[in-house]
């Protein structure tokens, strides 16, 4: 009888802690997903941005631009806050925010070629994010 009960105890603690690993493994997607796609429109909103400063810097498509481009940093800032409260090393983390920076800093580049650059660079620093958010999922 005792023998059962501690069988069954340490059963459902084995249980309980796969259940609460694939939790946290499942809310660490979501997150990461969604910090690599508020990264990515935050990439697209700062190009916008930069194109059509250079068309007219005065005229309502660059304010809007502009609008957008601080909407969207906002939301990919958020992402970024979350990826630090979930991750579990700071790799993932520190990988986050070179992203989130690389990408706020778009709108100043001087010519098309840094904007290249930028937007690449980015773009790069995203996908080590994703390689190293891959391996917090495991």
């Amino acid at each position: 009888m005792v023998v059962t009960h501690i069988f069954q105890r340490d059963s459902s603690k084995r249980a309980e802690s796969f259940t609460l690993g694939q939790q946290l493994r499942s809310e660490r997607l979501a997150v990461y997903s969604d910090f690599a796609g508020a990264v990515t429109e935050l990439r697209r909103g700062q190009q916008d941005r930069w194109h059509r400063k250079r068309e007219d810097p005065e005229s309502p498509a660059h304010f809007e631009a502009r609008t957008e481009s601080y909407r969207l940093r906002g939301v990919a800032l958020h992402a970024l806050f979350r990826v630090q409260l979930i991750a579990s090393c700071p790799e993932v983390v520190d990988a986050a925010r070179a992203a989130y920076e690389k990408a706020s800093s778009i709108p100043q580049a001087t010519d098309r070629q840094e904007l290249s650059t930028n937007g690449e660079q980015a773009r790069e620093r995203l996908e080590r994010f994703i390689v190293l958010a891959s391996t917090d999922l495991r």
